[in-house]
């Protein structure tokens, strides 16, 4: 492979270093730096340009080994992730296994905003439903609730990917997601088990009352 293919291809990878799995990616990575060093010992003089790519090649391949995974489930055309709140390296993790959207279930005072800085920083699309509790959100919120799940579903029918939190991933996250999922259509035992594929934690500690919830809200937009 000429210096200038070597060049175009770790330049590529750069761009997008994990286009479906991290283990793929690391392959990826192994094979090129494979590549690029053997370039660089057949011809000395190559140095000067590959030299700093494998810098840059070997870095994200640290920085893949050291990722916080998510479980991205495929919802659609697109996918879903529920979990805890994000921390500025799982923020930028996210951006780098392709996240587009990250949706914030916490209040003001809980510090929703520096979620939204976060994910600013990481060229990242915010979303916010903000919610005081694990009770449900009030009646004269349906339609707000409403224009989220339609936007959720329009996302990932365009093929995004959301990453869905609170604070533990637990009440809310179960709770708007069961919800959610109900409104995509699935029926409410395909409902629970896909809420299961997503984090069984969440599943085990969602609750009846808040699953209950989900349905009457579900039907209430239903029928509007």
């Amino acid at each position: 492979m000429t210096t200038n293919k070597l060049v175009e291809s770790a330049t590529v990878w750069l761009s997008n270093p994990i286009p479906s799995c991290p283990k793929e990616a690391i392959q990826n990575a192994n094979a090129l730096l494979t590549d690029l060093q053997s370039a660089v010992d057949k011809n000395r003089s190559s140095k000067q340009i590959i030299g700093p790519l494998l810098g840059k090649v070997k870095a994200m391949q640290k920085r893949i080994t050291k990722m916080e995974l998510v479980n991205w489930v495929a919802i659609g055309n697109g996918h879903l992730a529920i979990g805890h709140r994000p921390s500025t390296k799982l923020t930028e993790d996210l951006k780098l296994q392709n996240g587009t959207h990250i949706l914030t279930l916490l209040s003001e005072n809980e510090g929703a905003e520096k979620i939204k800085t976060l994910t600013a920083k990481s060229n990242l699309n915010w979303l916010w439903l903000p919610m005081e509790s694990a009770k449900p959100i009030a009646e004269e919120r349906t339609q707000e609730l409403g224009a989220l799940l339609s936007g959720m579903k329009g996302i990932l029918e365009q093929g995004g990917k959301i990453y869905l939190h609170c604070s533990a991933g637990i009440h809310r996250t179960g709770m708007i997601t069961y919800a959610f999922l109900r409104f995509t259509g699935l029926s409410t035992e395909d409902a629970m088990q896909k809420l299961k594929e997503l984090r069984p934690d969440t599943y085990e500690g969602v609750g009846e009352e808040r699953t209950a919830w989900g349905e009457e809200i579900v039907k209430k937009l239903k029928t509007k």
